[in-house]
């Protein structure tokens, strides 16, 4: 009965918080036709694990661990023609999670040190620094292509803090179908600190969840594939799922539970995206061999 609650506990931190995520918190009580999907239901293979909770409230926590995906998706879900649909809600988190550290022995040097293996993920990272809060002209490539999945840490050589007051990370991106890409950059400014760890968070690169289920019988079908029979949610598991799931997902300000001994990164400045003729000049990192 557990098992729910540790993907909840140790899962990654997973748009924008609007009007209309105001009303996705109203509550909600359970239509006769959805009463019976209420409960809890698991699934998966030797190597994955599904779950998700449909609460009374309309409310919904999905958890899908598997391989390199950590998958934790909260929202709201209602009746459908038979079945019902699940849409995903998400407070707008940073692309490029970052983190700040004291090296006493680097002094008034800070070194950025990037975590290939996530950035790997992101379409085509960029990265520039500036000393004060005046953007950049130009933004430079991080990686040459397929470079940054060979090493887990690509470190840059140490710079002068006064340099460094300001640091920008963007990514290709594509905001609307059919309109050319952009790239959206995210400003940090670092306050203290010397060491300067990136990643990139593919969970919010990815498209919100919109998916149909139907129930036969007690077993629920999940976008036709089957995921569990439906069994009532135990007392603990629900608490798990409304503090660690589903309240920061639908409520504004509520941040999700750290992992142990994890700090919580920068805040970003400011978002805004640029044209990608702003990318240029060589990679800071570039082929190397394996």
């Amino acid at each position: 009965m557990h098992h729910l609650l540790r993907p909840l506990r140790h899962a990654r931190t997973t748009a924008v918080v609007s009007a209309a995520l105001m009303a996705a918190v109203t509550t909600h009580a359970v239509t006769p036709a959805e009463s019976g999907y209420v409960g809890e239901y698991r699934g998966g293979s030797v190597d994955t694990v599904a779950q998700l909770a449909l609460l009374d409230d309309n409310t919904y926590c999905f958890a899908f661990t598997g391989g390199a995906l950590d998958l934790l998706a909260a929202g709201r879900w209602k009746a459908e023609g038979g079945g019902i649909r699940l849409q995903q809600v998400r407070q707008e988190q940073t692309l490029f999670p970052a983190f700040s550290s004291k090296v006493e022995a680097q002094g008034a040097m800070v070194e950025f040190d990037f975590h290939g293996y996530t950035l790997s993920n992101a379409r085509a990272p960029v990265f520039a620094v500036s000393a004060d809060d005046k953007v950049p002209a130009t933004l430079r490539p991080l990686f040459t292509e397929g470079n940054s999945n060979w090493s887990e840490s690509y470190k840059l050589p140490a710079m002068p803090a006064e340099s460094v007051r300001y640091f920008y990370l963007g990514d290709l991106v594509e905001e609307s179908p059919g309109k050319p890409p952009v790239v959206k950059v995210v400003q940090y400014r670092l306050e203290s600190g010397n060491s300067v760890r990136v990643g990139f968070d593919e969970l919010q690169a990815m498209p919100l969840m919109d998916q149909r289920a139907e129930l036969k019988g007690q077993m629920l079908f999940l976008s036709g594939s089957r995921l569990g029979q439906r069994r009532p949610l135990n007392p603990e598991v629900l608490k798990a799922v409304r503090s660690g799931c589903i309240d920061p997902a639908l409520k504004p300000g509520v941040p999700r539970p750290l992992k142990p001994g994890q700090n919580r990164g920068l805040e970003p400045v400011k978002t805004f995206t640029v044209s990608p003729s702003a990318v240029q000049g060589k990679p800071f990192f570039e082929a190397k061999a394996n």
